[in-house]
């Protein structure tokens, strides 16, 4: 895809006609036309018109380059504010489970007692 279709395919993505467009921007309808059949190209000022008005970036207009979503954008800080989160958490859900651990194992113990002092009081016949 090149300018011309970039532009066509804005305009059209917003529902516009070339008219439409043209009053936008400040320019003539045949200037429109011109630029979507590539027998001109936009002057810079308008290229930036147009991407304020579309909501992209000029790179995208004129080269077709799509711009990086702000999550992309990962710095270093970042990074290791998430590993030490992460860490944090695993020191959390072992310290959770070790203590769930614990009561299960002391659950069991009851338990096994229980049993072993039924055993004892009424023998090994149900």
């Amino acid at each position: 895809m090149n300018t011309a279709d970039r532009i066509q395919y804005l305009r059209k993505t917003k529902g516009l006609s070339q008219e439409q467009l043209a009053d936008a921007i400040g320019v003539s309808r045949q200037a429109v036309s011109k630029w979507e059949s590539e027998q001109a190209s936009p002057d810079l000022e308008k290229v930036v018109i147009m991407s304020e008005f579309f909501g992209v970036t000029t790179d995208y207009i004129l080269k077709g380059i799509e711009p990086i979503e702000p999550e992309d954008h990962k710095t270093i800080g970042d990074i290791l504010d998430q590993k030490v989160l992460t860490e944090k958490n695993g020191k959390r859900i072992k310290g959770a489970l070790k203590y769930i651990l614990i009561g299960l194992a002391g659950f069991l113990a009851i338990d096994l007692v229980a049993f072993l002092i039924f055993i004892l009081t009424h023998g090994l016949s149900f």
